[in-house]
């Protein structure tokens, strides 16, 4: 452990079952975790009191711009360390299981990363240990916490576009570019893969969650190219959900343009969502974006939880709906034909 000077603070009052202020130690300092730090400093009662990371570059640059105080070098130290309430899991894919397991082992609440898991065998023993330990566990699907699908959820649930029959999502980029530098992408015991686990994780929860159903069926087709990447550049999929609704999301990887929307019909009207704009039958609605609030935003939802006891809406056993059409779409893109789900029972009150 490496201690440097603490930051200036003044205690406040205590609550059961913890102190008011949520104390969190960051697993790994990568960019995503720079952004929940930041989400952070605009938070009264949350603060981050610890970090890992094996760089001690960016042990050193998170300890100067956010005056984090307690370093370790083993994440596996500081879910020990007494100053810490709960983590948040920034590593690559294949480590979310082992921290989060070690994590509720100390007694730790745990808000991790999207994809929750390599597999969804990993995400079930997530979920088994946060209940063993009673701790929180929520998934960081911050597309949720997005005004514009937050407002549109809100009118699918209040009929504003009547009963929906169909819906499209579409999330095209360049994304390959921006991990070109982290090798962790095309370790197969780290990541199963970019587009359909680490951008699709966003794309089919947002979906789910939209329509607040699980899938019961899921199909898809993709495209490789390894003069370009080794992992799937575009994918093709659709789902049936069991509330009888098709869907339908489109992604790829190497879009010289980024778009992203989704299209949902109604019996009594339609809507387009993208992620600063929400339009209804023709009528815009600005909703202005930006990814700290957003992270502040889901933050404070985590903390919420840990204080009152409250499921969190992307709560570890909600997310595994996800991860069964993870699942399932990777097996499709790899042996082809339609492949069926078994159900969940995940609830879909937030």
């Amino acid at each position: 452990m490496r201690t440097d000077t603490p930051r200036d603070g003044v205690d406040t009052p205590a609550i059961e079952p913890m102190t008011e202020t949520l104390k969190i130690g960051v697993i790994g300092c990568g960019s995503i975790s720079r952004r929940h730090m930041e989400a952070s400093t605009r938070l009264e009662h949350v603060e981050i009191t610890a970090a890992s990371s094996r760089s001690s570059t960016s042990l050193d640059e998170v300890s100067g711009d956010y005056g984090i105080s307690n370093l370790f070098t083993d994440w596996r130290e500081l879910v020990q360390c007494d100053t810490v309430d709960a983590v948040l899991i920034c590593l690559p894919d294949g480590l979310h299981e082992e921290a989060t397991l070690d994590a509720a082992r100390h007694g730790k609440h745990v808000l991790v990363e999207k994809p929750m898991s390599r597999t969804l065998s990993e995400s079930e023993s997530m979920v088994a240990a946060a209940a063993e330990a009673d701790v929180v566990l929520m998934v960081a699907q911050s597309t949720r916490q997005v005004d514009s699908h937050r407002h549109a959820r809100r009118l699918i649930q209040d009929g504003s576009i009547g009963t929906v029959i169909s819906a499209v999502r579409r999330r095209h980029g360049n994304v390959i570019e921006t991990v070109r530098d982290k090798a962790w992408y095309i370790d197969p015991q780290m990541s199963r893969d970019l587009l359909l686990y680490g951008l699709g994780s966003h794309e089919y929860d947002a979906m789910l969650w939209l329509l607040a159903s699980e899938a019961k069926e899921v199909v898809a087709e993709g495209r490789k190219d390894q003069a370009i990447w080794p992992g799937w550049i575009s994918i093709e999929s659709t789902l049936t959900l069991r509330s009888g609704i098709t869907c339908s999301v489109s992604m790829s990887a190497t879009s010289e343009e980024a778009h992203g929307d989704t299209q949902i019909e109604g019996s009594k009207g339609s809507m387009a969502i993208t992620q600063n704009r929400l339009t209804i039958d023709g009528q815009d609605m600005e909703l202005p974006w930006d990814a700290v609030t957003t992270f502040a935003t889901q933050l404070g939802e985590f903390a919420e939880c840990v204080r009152t006891g409250r499921e969190p809406g992307p709560s570890g056993r909600n997310v595994q709906a996800t991860m069964a059409v993870l699942e399932g779409l990777h097996e499709s893109l790899q042996c082809g034909g339609h492949v069926e789900l078994a159900e969940i029972a995940v609830e879909w009150d937030g």
